[in-house]
């Protein structure tokens, strides 16, 4: 069975049973009332019925000698409409307004009536039975001592339960109103309460599915972070998808990068001002980072209240083994960002916050990987794959790629003077000047030691030997000093390959790269020398 049909019959159900049970009781009351009323006007009738015969003069001991009684029976009877009856003393009847007088005539000692004898016994009679023409019949009988004469009076108990078939019916009416109104109102309640239910369904549903699209959408955010290889492409997926996490606000993500101790904007949404910048609020250990800007930025953004965002941004720091490595920002022009909305953030950022550490980690692996720890350079692993690379660009675009082999002249008289400390600070300051001195797609090398290599894409014979005597003179006017001591000049020897020149391949282009560094070493050191198998600098 269907709910909304035992909403309306379990209802219709309890007021049946409650109304059954008050019919009953309240039939039995009126029952009873009525019925003491129906014996208190038979009392009355048979008051009313001796009174009529006390002008005759008949003693209990005569015979009847006339229709007296007869006819005054009829008269009681048709004023009451009860039957009237006159009995003697000895049981003989005197006078029935139902039996005519010769049948009373004709009539021996009628028989011992229970109600007659007990009225001769105790003044009044009182009896009920069974008739087959009226079902049950009250009687009621009333002794006049002193003349010896019993008057009875008779009615069938429908006499007075025609009242109380019309209160049955009332009551009935009453029940199959209220029924019906239990009906109307549950069909209603119930078509209210399902077009709310629908309503309700259809707006958790909702809901849910944005629930779900919000939490799917969270999910695919934090999978792409974690896949990025570098934290501008997980800048670009956050500057992308935040916005449609949480469309009303703003924000940016900025990132500390070593040594610094700034924060470098990675990417922004919304309508973020381009003049914000975050500035360090102290200089402890674990730095707070916070919102400015300045009035040469303020002019940039005249559409908009720099100072009401600062004044509404929240930012939440990004934290990795307990140290801040970066903040990202969220902020409202319009309004204060509520406390329901911070939350919303707080729980937000989490998976940001470890999809960001996840990618620094990724990335610092795979610097460790390729890059020297001291002089922070490529190492010789990445410098093969990263040479193979520019060959297979320079082969497609008909391009050149040079190849310089450097060698520290002297470096191990130079370590032996001076100590390993001052060494490697000199390895630094060198790899300093070549990061310093080289284009971007320039690819500074730490081939061994104190050995170097760089790669030069696109780059000819002529711009390679241009490039690295601009190198050798740069180190060579470099002025060091390592605890308290200032060091020897540093002199280097450089050769130089060119592909396709000197070379069809990475590893024969490195072979005839390090034979030209060899004829610099001859030479007597701190010069650049070209590999002379088909060289022209014209």
């Amino acid at each position: 069975m269907k709910l909304q049909y035992k909403i309306i019959i379990l209802p219709i159900m309890v007021m049946i049973a409650i109304f059954s049970v008050g019919i009953l009781m309240v039939e039995y009351q009126v029952r009873l009332t009525l019925e003491n009323k129906f014996k208190r006007e038979l009392q009355t009738i048979a008051l009313v019925a001796l009174a009529a015969i006390e002008s005759k003069n008949y003693k209990y001991d005569d015979q009847l000698t006339d229709d007296s009684f007869d006819r005054t029976a009829d008269k009681v009877a048709a004023m009451s409409n009860v039957r009237v009856s006159y009995f003697s003393y000895n049981d003989y009847l005197l006078g029935d307004s139902t039996l005519d007088f010769n049948s009373i005539v004709n009539n021996q000692p009628y028989r011992q009536l229970p109600e007659v004898v007990s009225a001769i016994a105790n003044n009044t009679g009182f009896a009920q039975r069974y008739d087959d023409h009226f079902n049950n019949v009250f009687y009621y009988a009333k002794f006049d001592v002193n003349r010896g004469i019993v008057a009875r009076v008779s009615a069938p108990e429908n006499f007075y339960s025609k009242p109380l078939t019309e209160i049955r019916w009332g009551f009935l009416m009453i029940i199959l109103a209220a029924l019906l109104a239990i009906f109307i109102f549950a069909s209603v309640a119930i078509r209210l309460i399902s077009k709310a239910v629908k309503q309700e369904r259809m707006r958790l549903q909702n809901e849910i599915a944005e629930k779900t699209k919000e939490i799917t959408l969270i999910q695919t955010m934090t999978t792409m972070v974690n896949d990025a290889n570098s934290l501008d492409d997980a800048g670009i997926i956050l500057a992308n998808i935040l916005p449609k996490l949480l469309p009303e606000l703003s924000g940016a993500l900025y990132i500390t990068k070593p040594p610094e101790r700034l924060l470098s904007k990675i990417c922004f949404w919304g309508d973020w001002p381009q003049g914000l910048h975050v500035v360090v609020s102290d200089n402890s250990d674990s730095p707070s980072f916070e919102l400015g800007y300045s009035s040469v930025d303020e002019g940039a953004n005249n559409d908009l209240s720099i100072e009401a965002f600062i004044e509404h941004s929240f930012g939440v720091n990004l934290v990795a083994d307990q140290h801040i490595f970066g903040k990202i920002f969220f902020t409202n022009k319009d309004k204060m960002i509520d406390e329901g909305t911070r939350n919303v953030i707080q729980h937000l950022v989490e998976p940001i916050n470890c999809a960001l550490a996840n990618v620094q980690l990724k990335i610092q692996l795979r610097e460790q990987a390729i890059k020297d720890p001291l002089t922070n350079l490529y190492n010789r692993r990445y410098m093969l794959d990263a040479l193979n690379n520019a060959l297979h660009q320079a082969d497609r675009y008909d391009r050149h790629v040079a190849i310089l082999m450097i060698d520290l002249d002297h470096f191990k008289d130079f370590n032996d003077k001076f100590g390993h400390e001052a060494g490697d600070l000199v390895l630094v300051r060198v790899a300093e000047q070549f990061l310093n001195n080289l284009r971007l797609e320039d690819i500074a090398c730490r081939y061994g030691g104190e050995e170097f290599c760089i790669i030069c894409p696109d780059t000819n014979l002529k711009e390679a030997y241009q490039l690295a005597e601009k190198l050798r003179l740069k180190i060579k006017k470099l002025s060091l000093q390592c605890q308290n001591k200032k060091l020897d000049t540093i002199s280097m020897s450089i050769g130089i390959a060119v592909y396709p020149n000197h070379a069809d391949n990475g590893h024969e282009l490195m072979i005839q790269a390090d034979n030209a560094l060899y004829l610099a070493k001859k030479n007597g050191r701190n010069c650049t020398v070209v590999n002379q198998q088909n060289s022209s600098l014209g």
